[in-house]
């Protein structure tokens, strides 16, 4: 590893006048050759904007940027892609409608005479990079056919291309399950062994903790310091980014014995000519959380489609509270019966263009008093949703100035504020730190206890067995139930069928 750094950050601060957010205060950070170097803090810490700035997409306040030694300004991100600086965003800049060698070189379109685009070049070129960096990607293929780890690659691979020795990547685990988090912290391994710098913004313990070189600490856009991953651990590390005085502990399960709330009778569902889900049968009763773990590809996304009313099933039937949900008026059925976070976040749960009070009042829009004194109580019960969930945000911020975890939160929020007595949680604590996760398990934990039946979807074994009361794992479309959390359902049994291996 080079001890001079490639890149080093001296007292960057960032304040967001539309929000009155400081972001960054006096931060410091240094990245050398050959190394991950993890930057770590709760949601809303500051990370995604020190990677903006360093990657030159936001400009600092006041500090500076050294590369390698030389002080450098950015004043748009292509400045700091030639000086060799690539940025993977915690959301995807890639055109979903164009294929892996059309996202490669837009802006850098090779052409002939000056003029025509020279198709066969950007093919041949893009095919060259990934064979070259140890990527299976087709130049053709269109982004939207990739699966999230694909689209990764991609993305690393477009910033690669680009002449990239210093690769910036925001909560690149984001949208993939543990065993693809696996894979690309395993080729990020052999980018740094082959000399590239590595930046690593994420909130996930764990995994800082085994691929990071070095970790950058920060609280409330303040650095709290820099360590290695052999002078911590993952309670100590947790405690550090929410300078809390104890380990976050999730609350007792709750269990459950009352009415159906969710029941599934001999579901089928074809997608494309192909079987996604087969003949699923179980229910989800009152006071309990049922969970259901699946990898990408194995029907889970199908399953949340089903249970939100979004799609009709091919065979069998799914009821809701003892009534077909597909029978449930849809302004009745989300102002006051489910509670529902969905997987994607930004479209389905939230809406981008909207403040962040707008979003609050959403699920009871259709409901809602427009009138003055209408709208005064509207914000004092979202004043009293954020104050509950513990979200420090302003009610006029537009939602898509904040943080991804934030926004998580703020759905949060939404959801599990007011009581329903069905509750759809997929994938609800993706983007969220530690402090974030514990908090929205005992938010669960709490809505049960109070009588609600909680269907929770997760790609996640720790979340499944952080929360759920009873087990279940779905696998190529067909369900097998694994009864009560309990010491013989281990996570073990669960990672095997999950993977097929015990098939």
């Amino acid at each position: 590893m080079d001890p001079v750094p490639v890149l080093e950050a001296r007292d960057i601060s960032k304040s967001f006048a539309s929000t009155g957010t400081i972001a960054l205060s006096g931060v410091r950070l240094s990245l050398r050759t050959g190394e991950i170097h993890a930057v770590v803090g709760e949601n809303g810490a500051g990370k995604s904007t020190l990677a903006r700035i360093l990657s030159g997409m936001e400009r600092p306040d006041t500090g500076k940027l050294f590369l390698r030694g030389r002080e450098v300004r950015f004043l748009r991100p292509r400045d700091a892609e030639r000086h060799g600086i690539g940025l993977v965003p915690q959301q995807s800049l890639l055109a979903p409608g164009l294929s892996v060698a059309e996202n490669l070189i837009l802006g850098h379109e090779p052409r002939t005479l000056g003029i025509f685009l020279d198709r066969r070049r950007a093919y041949y070129e893009t095919a060259l990079a990934s064979a070259s960096f140890s990527f299976p990607l087709d130049p053709g293929s269109r982004i939207s056919s990739l699966s999230p780890p694909e689209r990764r690659e991609a993305e690393i691979l477009r910033a690669l291309a680009r002449g990239g020795k210093v690769l910036i990547l925001d909560e690149p685990t984001s949208i993939l399950t543990e065993s693809e988090a696996r894979n690309l912290f395993s080729l990020l391994r052999k980018l740094r062994d082959a000399g590239a710098a590595i930046l690593l913004i994420s909130h996930r313990v764990r995994e800082v903790l085994s691929a990071a070189d070095r970790i950058t600490i920060l609280r409330n856009g303040s650095l709290v310091g820099t360590i290695l991953p052999g002078d911590t651990d993952e309670c100590d590390l947790a405690l550090r980014m929410a300078s809390s005085s104890s380990c976050f502990t999730a609350d007792g399960p709750s269990g459950g014995s009352g009415q159906a709330v969710f029941r599934f009778r001999g579901v089928s569902l074809r997608d494309s000519e192909r079987v996604t889900l087969r003949d699923l049968e179980f229910e989800v009763r009152r006071g309990e959380i049922y969970g259901v773990a699946a990898l990408a590809g194995n029907g889970l996304g199908a399953l949340e489609d089903l249970a939100c009313g979004e799609r009709k099933c091919d065979a069998g039937s799914v009821e809701l509270l003892g009534k077909p949900l597909w029978d449930w008026p849809r302004d009745v059925l989300r102002a006051s019966v489910l509670a529902y976070l969905p997987t994607d976040r930004d479209g389905k749960g939230l809406c981008l263009g909207a403040t962040v009070l707008e979003n609050l009042a959403a699920r009871g829009a259709s409901r809602a008093d427009w009138s003055r004194s209408g709208r005064a109580s509207q914000r004092a019960a979202a004043a009293r949703l954020l104050e509950e969930a513990g979200v420090r945000v302003r009610l006029d911020s537009p939602i898509d100035v904040l943080s991804g975890g934030n926004r998580q939160r703020v759905l949060s929020a939404r959801e599990l504020g007011p009581f329903a007595p069905a509750v759809l949680a997929a994938n609800p604590t993706q983007g969220l730190d530690p402090r974030a996760q514990e908090e929205t398990w005992n938010r669960l934990r709490s809505r049960a206890r109070e009588g609600a039946g909680i269907l929770l979807l997760t790609s996640s074994v720790d979340e499944l067995f952080s929360v759920a009361d009873r087990v279940a794992v779905l696998y190529r479309g067909r369900l097998t139930e694994l009864g009560i959390r309990s010491g013989s359902v281990t996570a073990d049994a669960v990672t095997r069928l999950l993977t097929g291996a015990a098939s």
